[in-house]
């Protein structure tokens, strides 16, 4: 019957024609290919019979070998059991000599079976790793045993003062240590705090002698260049030096390592090398002030100058020396410089003093001519001497504020003296007669506060500072003394008519007795005295200015 196949694409016929010759290939096959055939064949059967052979037949004897090699695997399985059987025996107070011996030897065997074995045996190796850690136990217990009594043999060797033979006792009892704690014992049979501890004191005996040793060379040192040796100082500080520096390399994680120490002593024995420059430094130095007082400028400025270079010389040659001091040659500087600007600063004095004459006579065009000249002086002796000390700064102060307002001089002083009366049974003494207008505020301290404005009007809103500040710089145009009324001055003029708003005018700052004081009194509009605090502003406060000129002599 015809049975369907190609998945629904037809039925297939697949019926058998026993009735059909055999066709033939076009070629007939080779001879080569023919005996390639057979001898594949030939292989398979002699494959089929060697395992018949080998496995068919009943097995074979063992030989001479095999039988010797099984009997040695027996006799160490059973002197390994034997080993076990002893040690679980031994007593505790048992020598450690024995215990050591049977551990050893069990070890050596059980490596010995470990190799023997084939194929080898897992278990002969976990038996093998218990067997080295029971013998790395004891071990480590022994030798913690003797690195104690060591310790202990340390110990009375101190106290005896054998020095030389503890060390040796402590050296091999942190030997032994060492080995306990690097070995493959379990970690309780260790202990690295007992290790630093043995090493602290072995780093104590060793080091404490030679830090005593540097000490003494460093103390000896100090004294030598305190008397002048300056030889033996410096081969002593060299051996403090070596001493300190060994500390340093042989014990750098011990509380015997200096650094710092190291740099001090470096630095002791620069300051030392640097102490003549430095002797001579101080001479010259002192004598370049004697010169000086004595009014030898040149011969002052000469010293001077070979101070400063014995202190350059200190600076550069001698850097690790304590004595190195930019600021010692700037201080040497600074003297040198006020030796130099010193006549230009009394040639600025005797000129600030022409000036402040001249204005104290109106003498308004000489002053401006001198205070050019003097102004210049200062600039220039500034510029070329700006360390110098002795400038004063008030006159400093004084001069360059003349300088900018020197225009305005003749406008300031002839606006003063328009308000000025004299005060009754004062020869030089004058008071404005009417409170300070703003216009003359303005022009003296370039800025008006007054809440009520008005060139005219007085100037209001200034506290006590703003007020004697004014009178500061009026009195450096006039070239007199000028302040604020006392308390007696305004009651002396309180009934003149000349003087105006002294009642019912704004309030009126007076002097005060004390500058440290937190109020200063006020002159209210009825007449009384009031304290006030210093630094109060108000709309209603103004003040008026005392001169102590003559009128009459600068009219």
């Amino acid at each position: 019957m015809p049975l369907p196949f190609g998945g629904g694409r037809g039925w297939v016929n697949l019926a058998m024609n026993y009735d059909k010759v055999p066709e033939l290939p076009d070629e007939p096959v080779k001879p080569a290919a023919r005996r390639a055939v057979w001898l594949a064949g030939g292989l398979l059967l002699a494959a089929a019979g060697a395992a018949w052979w080998q496995f068919g037949r009943d097995p074979a004897a063992p030989t001479a070998g095999q039988a010797q090699l099984a009997g040695d695997i027996r006799g160490l399985e059973a002197r390994l059991e034997k080993l076990r059987t002893g040690l679980a025996a031994l007593p505790e107070n048992s020598p450690p000599a024995a215990r050591r011996a049977l551990l050893e030897e069990a070890v050596t065997r059980q490596d010995e079976l470990m190799r023997r074995r084939v194929p080898p045996a897992t278990a002969d190796g976990v038996r093998l790793s218990d067997w080295q850690a029971q013998l790395a136990d004891f071990n480590a217990k022994d030798l913690g045993r003797q690195s104690r009594e060591l310790e202990t043999a340390a110990t009375e060797f101190l106290r005896q003062k054998q020095t030389a033979a503890a060390m040796e006792k402590l050296r091999e009892a942190l030997r032994l240590q060492r080995e306990i704690n690097r070995g493959m014992s379990d970690r309780q049979m260790k202990s690295y705090g007992r290790e630093a501890m043995l090493q602290q004191q072995l780093e104590d005996l060793t080091a404490a002698p030679l830090l005593a040793e540097g000490q003494q060379a460093l103390a000896a040192a100090r004294t030598a260049a305190a008397g002048g040796s300056w030889t033996d100082a410096l081969r002593l500080y060299g051996r403090a030096r070596e001493i300190q520096q060994q500390l340093n390399t042989e014990f750098s994680r011990s509380r015997f390592s200096d650094l710092m120490a190291d740099s001090r002593i470096d630095t002791e024995i620069a300051s030392l090398s640097a102490t003549e420059a430095l002797t001579q430094r101080d001479a010259f130095q002192q004598q370049a002030a004697a010169a000086a007082t004595a009014g030898k400028l040149e011969e002052a400025d000469r010293l001077y100058a070979l101070a400063a270079d014995r202190q350059q010389i200190i600076n550069t040659q001698f850097p690790q020396s304590r004595f190195v001091s930019m600021e010692w040659l700037e201080q040497i500087e600074v003297e040198r410089q006020t030796l130099r600007a010193r006549p230009a600063i009394e040639t600025l004095r005797v000129g600030d003093g022409v000036v402040t004459g001249h204005l104290r006579r109106r003498e308004l065009f000489q002053a401006q001519q001198q205070l050019a000249v003097t102004r210049q002086l200062l600039e220039d002796a500034m510029r070329q001497w700006p360390k110098a000390r002795g400038f004063d700064e008030e006159l400093c102060e004084r001069l360059n504020y003349l300088a900018r307002r020197s225009a305005d001089l003749v406008g300031i002083q002839d606006q003063t003296y328009d308000l000025l009366l004299p005060l009754p049974g004062r020869a030089s003494g004058a008071l404005l007669k009417t409170e300070l207008p703003q216009a003359l505020f303005a022009v003296v301290m370039n800025t008006n506060p007054s809440r009520n404005p008005g060139r005219a009007q007085p100037v209001d809103s200034v506290n006590h500072a703003e007020a004697a500040e004014f009178c500061r710089r009026l009195g450096w145009v006039l070239g007199a003394p000028v302040r604020l009324p006392t308390v007696a001055e305004c009651r002396a003029v309180a009934g003149d008519p000349a003087f105006k708003d002294l009642v019912g005018g704004l309030d009126e700052w007076l002097a005060s007795e004390g500058s440290d004081a937190a109020t200063a009194p006020v002159l209210t509009p009825g007449g009384t005295i009031q304290e006030t605090p210093r630094t109060e502003l108000s709309r209603t406060t103004g003040f008026r200015v005392v001169v102590e000129v003559d009128l009459l002599a600068a009219r």
